[in-house]
């Protein structure tokens, strides 16, 4: 049996180490209030897929190095474009991801992402997994407060506020409360609110606790351009507030148009005339990219079996189209909205055991980042055309990094995963 069969075996037809609900309560239990537990495990729960993914060691170094790739090339087509100050815009860039998909081909980045949520959950995960407790080599918090020291570091950080729109109401607001919970036992005060909450009074930005010193920003308003983002904006313009990830961020990593530059040989080999970075390396990680107009429609229409379909302005999978799956008359409304094509690449698989039965889900690798520096990996699977948590069984999966020389026939009993677990969790970027 090769190597990559024998992991290829154990994603499709292992299933004796399951994130079992009593380990992920108990995981909760040690970061919120009693009257918070129920709440809190239940949502895990439903944010967790049922078992970890299993990949060689190998791979994770090789996704660390195409993130540095592509990140360094990012940072100089950013210099190029006279954007923010490379030191601050790393130092901004706190939990973006870099999401792939594990090809026959090897990875392929699927997009980049400025403020990806998910991975205050992640320790959680490892915690359910081992059933002890997470080590200290990934502590989420620690990049926010290395962003603050970096870009305010003759202030003192008492008071951070974690904004998106609605809060309660998102998906990952559990993801929220367990950054307040970390940030709180390091003694910083933490509000959790909704942009229309934030003031600007006597040059400083405030909330119903008092004076902001740094926010920790999960909008979708990327460039703060909506009327009641206008303080936050305004607050950070003014250098009255840390705010990470902040518009510079976004318009240098994770604006999805970048990805039409980086596709083109050419331009990516200009850049890395100027820094250096590997250029086969990042054109092997990119994937075409274009943008969708009146003269290039018919010819992707025709192509659309090969593409996924992204509004230019989009996130969360919102607005994606599969193209083996599209309408002429939902084609008219893409033509007709700035969309960018995409060449498909087809994700691997990992079985999960439901109720239902054994069943295949797709995977997406998610790579969090500060800067273009990673700081943490896990596994999304999901169903259906794009990426979601809506069906049964889908939801973030730890991931078990394999040595090679590991084969099926050790997946024997639970207790010597969990070992194989803990010998694993070593963390921090290779």
């Amino acid at each position: 049996m090769s190597d990559a069969c024998s992991i290829e075996n154990l994603n499709s037809d292992c299933f004796c180490l399951p994130l079992a609900a009593s380990a992920l309560r108990s995981a909760v239990a040690t970061r919120l209030p009693p009257e918070d537990v129920d709440w809190g495990s239940s949502t895990l729960a439903s944010l967790v897929a049922e078992q970890p993914l299993f990949l060689p060691a190998t791979l994770e170094t090789e996704l660390f190095e195409r993130v540095r790739a592509v990140g360094r090339a990012l940072l100089e087509l950013a210099r190029e474009n006279g954007q923010a100050d490379p030191a601050n815009l790393l130092a901004a860039a706190v939990f973006g991801s870099f999401d792939f998909h594990l090809t026959h081909a090897g990875p392929k980045l699927i997009e980049v992402n400025t403020n990806a949520g998910g991975a205050f959950l992640q320790p959680l995960l490892y915690e359910a997994l081992t059933e002890a407790a997470a080590a200290s080599w990934f502590e989420p918090e620690r990049v926010l407060l290395d962003a603050f020291a970096t870009l305010a570091p003759n202030r003192r950080l008492k008071r951070l506020a974690i904004v998106d729109f609605r809060p309660q109401e998102q998906p990952l607001y559990l993801d929220m409360r367990l950054a307040a919970a970390a940030l709180e036992a390091r003694g910083i005060a933490v509000d959790i609110l909704d942009a229309t909450q934030l003031v600007r009074e006597g040059s400083r930005l405030s909330g119903p606790g008092g004076p902001i010193d740094m926010v920790y920003n999960r909008l979708t308003d990327f460039e703060l351009g909506l009327p009641d983002n206008a303080p936050l904006r305004e607050a950070w313009q003014a250098d009255e507030v840390v705010l990470t990830p902040n518009p510079d961020v976004y318009r240098g990593f994770a604006d999805k148009h970048l990805l039409i530059a980086l596709s083109d040989p050419d331009r990516v080999r200009t850049l890395a005339a100027a820094s250096g970075f590997p250029v086969e390396r990042v054109l092997d990680t990119l994937l075409p990219c274009s943008e969708i107009g009146t003269e290039n429609a018919e010819a992707f229409w025709k192509a659309r079996r090969d593409y996924v379909f992204k509004p230019g302005r989009g996130h969360g999978s919102r607005g994606v189209y599969r193209g083996d799956k599209i309408s002429r008359s939902k084609w008219q409304q893409i033509v007709a909205e700035g969309y960018l094509a995409q060449r498909f690449a087809a994700p691997s698989l990992r079985s999960l055991q439901l109720d239902s039965g054994v069943k295949p889900f797709k995977v997406d690798i998610r790579v969090w980042t500060h800067g273009i520096e990673p700081v943490f990996t896990a596994a999304r699977l999901y169903s259906g055309q794009v990426m979601g948590f809506r069906s049964e069984g889908a939801g973030f999966a730890p991931i078990i990094w394999m040595d090679p020389a590991k084969s099926a026939a050790d997946c024997r009993d639970v207790s010597a995963f969990q070992a194989l677990c803990r010998a694993s969790c070593t963390g921090g970027a290779p």
